[in-house]
């Protein structure tokens, strides 16, 4: 702080700086309070009711917990849950008359959001129920048990068929229903299941009776294991035999009636190579080639006594070269 000496006013400055201040005060321009400007009144618009945001609430809330649920339950029933999906729809449709009824002077305003949300869930809770369904008809557990099915099959045909009876044969199970058992065995097949045996008989047969009281033999079996389709064949030498019977009929045939659809089919060799004929069909080829090759022209032969004289006058020629 700076030690300065001030100097009292006297009593004529004083009245003249305050006689300045007051004509500084009077020359500033006097500000004047303006009123308050009132608030301009908007024009009241009409109420908006939302439709469709609660459903999509109420939505969004089931679907994860029947999510969560199947997640901690293990019996919890989410396929059937999954086919209760179109009540969302149902949920909507309410929400909409409700809004409608109640709707007084709002305007109604449509969620297409929540819509289209609820629509996404319905699509895939319909995916998600026909998943299980797909896997129950092309997932692995049915290919598993088709294919030890076969296998059990043609094991029991093994030890059931009379010894040296069958040369060759193979299975085929085809379980048609959607509910199965994985641990499900032979006695466990119902009719609706497809089980189909392809066998090839040893031995040889005069004819059709024959081969047809050797299959006839084998039904009882077949049928004890549950098969509805078999197609019996025999080769031997020049003759091939086959039988194809399916259903509970034909299964349940006798030998006599079974001979009527055996095939016969007889080996014709032809240009070191063979194929398998019917034998009334070859029967008929035979007798056309037969008669086409009589028809063919035959090559014309020259008289023995042309040729000589031929030969002869050949040979003159030429000697008469040689000579010169």
């Amino acid at each position: 702080m700076n030690n300065t000496d001030f100097e009292p006013m006297t009593p004529m400055e004083e009245t003249a700086q305050a006689g300045q201040q007051a004509d500084e005060k009077a020359a500033a321009p006097e500000y004047v309070r303006q009123p308050r400007r009132e608030k301009q009144s908007r024009p009241a618009q009409p109420k908006v009711r939302r439709v469709g945001f609660f459903t999509l609430g109420i939505a969004l809330i089931l679907t994860g917990g029947c999510i969560a649920a199947s997640m901690v339950l293990k019996d919890f029933p989410l396929f059937t849950v999954a086919k209760l999906a179109p009540l969302v729809l149902v949920a909507l449709g309410v929400e909409v008359l409700w809004a409608n009824a109640r709707k007084g002077d709002a305007q109604l305003k449509y969620d297409l959001l929540s819509m289209f949300v609820c629509f996404v869930l319905i699509c895939a809770s319909m995916a998600a129920a026909t998943v299980p369904i797909l896997l129950r008809y092309y997932g692995p557990d049915r290919e598993y048990t088709e294919r030890r099915l076969e296998q059990e099959l043609e094991q029991q045909l093994q030890e059931k068929l009379p010894v040296g009876s069958v040369l060759d044969g193979y299975s085929s199970v085809d379980l048609s229903r959607m509910e199965f058992d994985k641990e499900m065995t032979l006695a466990d097949l119902k009719t609706e299941d497809w089980v189909r045996v392809n066998l090839t008989l040893a031995g040889t047969y005069a004819d059709e009776n024959a081969f047809a009281e050797a299959c006839a033999q084998m039904l009882p079996t077949l049928r004890e294991l549950g098969v509805n389709q078999v197609n019996f064949r025999s080769e031997n030498e020049d003759d091939q035999w086959e039988l194809q019977i399916g259903g509970v009929f034909q299964m349940n045939a006798s030998a006599q009636e079974l001979a009527g659809r055996v095939t016969h089919m007889v080996r014709y060799w032809e240009d070191d190579s063979y194929t398998w004929w019917d034998e009334a069909n070859l029967k008929a080829y035979l007798a056309e080639k037969a008669q086409t090759e009589l028809q063919e022209p035959q090559p014309e032969e020259e008289p023995v006594e042309s040729a000589v004289e031929e030969s002869s006058e050949t040979s003159a020629e030429v000697a008469a070269v040689e000579n010169g």
